[in-house]
């Protein structure tokens, strides 16, 4: 089987979230969430019981009625508001998943990579893998047009807070070109690196994605959110004035903002182990992996220690990353409601 489709292949399992480690698909993305609720609520209190009422529409319904539980009022329009943004995740590998939508992935090239690795990359004409920021494009078009059906304004809202935590977190912008990667290293899910927390190999992808909360719990959630938002308010992120939500064409700005992190250090001085049937046994790397992301089972006994400071560095990064794209997360949401004329329309028929 060729490595192209090894790489197509694994980019079906991408976003995908081990039960043993629960990554930036919920924890992080549940932050995400919470900390756009709060500057909505803040901003526009009765816009949220309108994005209450839109979740009913949803055709997947069911995880806001568990996520809700037995609170009622603005509690339940919160918890179903926080589902939205990891629903994504937990509809995986069902008829309404959409695996090519949780990254756009552009290449980086190792240093000293041989002329045909580097060729390979370059054949991509800086054009990305996956369709993160199109389908990013589409859903926010969806959710801001007041002719589009709730079910559809509802399915595009929980896709437009999925992806834009996606597309805030480097290795979903990434693929390193290099000589154990002639085509590119899917997002760096095959590459192994030892936890620091656990001491046990991980995927670099998943290591990011888990970076400081490993807990889905909504308590433990909206601890860390509050954490954030007050170590860092909107004016200590830069990024929020140099690229502000001026149309659908700050999404690739905000991704290249990621890409750039991991083009300037996340691949640098990294020493990783390869899945051992990379290159060999594309069926077995592809169970190998969702083993991992199942049980957190590897399929090597162990991996190389991150650099010194790396850890430190990967968990202050994605502690502003997470923030990050929960302010945009508001400040979408809150432009689709001012671009629609009518309040009803764009939350209920």
């Amino acid at each position: 089987m060729s490595i192209r489709r090894t790489l197509l292949l694994m980019s079906l399992v991408l976003g995908f979230t081990p039960t043993t480690a629960l990554a930036w698909d919920h924890p992080g993305h549940m932050t995400t969430a919470a900390i756009a609720y709060i500057e909505i609520e803040r901003e526009r209190p009765e816009l949220m019981d309108r994005i209450g009422m839109l979740f009913l529409a949803h055709p997947e319904a069911a995880p806001f009625w568990v996520a809700a539980g037995a609170a009622r009022g603005k509690e339940a329009t919160r918890r179903k508001f926080i589902e939205c943004a990891r629903l994504a995740d937990d509809i995986k590998f069902t008829a309404t998943d959409e695996p090519n939508w949780h990254t756009a992935r552009w290449p980086i090239v190792a240093d000293h990579a041989p002329p045909e690795v580097v060729a390979a990359a370059e054949a991509r004409q800086g054009k990305p893998a996956g369709q993160a920021v199109d389908a990013l494009i589409l859903n926010f078009a969806m959710l801001e047009n007041p002719e589009s059906s709730p079910k559809d304004r509802a399915r595009s809202l929980c896709w437009v807070f999925h992806i834009m935590g996606d597309l805030h977190q480097p290795m979903h912008v990434s693929d390193l070109f290099s000589t154990e990667f002639p085509a590119g290293n899917a997002a760096a899910t095959m590459s192994y690196v030892e936890d620091p927390v656990a001491g046990t190999p991980i995927p670099l992808h998943i290591l990011w994605d888990m970076n400081a909360l490993r807990s889905p719990e909504l308590k433990d959630v909206d601890r860390y959110a509050e954490e954030l938002m007050k170590k860092y308010p909107r004016s200590s992120l830069p990024e929020l004035e140099e690229h502000p939500f001026s149309g659908p064409d700050a999404f690739q700005i905000w991704a290249r903002e990621s890409y750039q992190i991991a083009a300037a250090w996340a691949y640098d001085n990294v020493d990783t182990r390869p899945d051992p049937d990379l290159g060999q046994d594309t069926d077995r790397l592809i169970q190998n992996m969702v083993k991992f992301i199942l049980e957190g089972v590897a399929p090597v006994d162990e991996a190389p220690q991150l650099p010194e400071g790396y850890w430190e560095n990967v968990q202050v990064t994605s502690a502003q990353r997470i923030t990050l794209a929960g302010y945009r997360m508001a400040d979408l949401i809150l432009s689709a409601a001012d671009n629609i004329e009518t309040q009803r329309a764009f939350m209920t028929e």
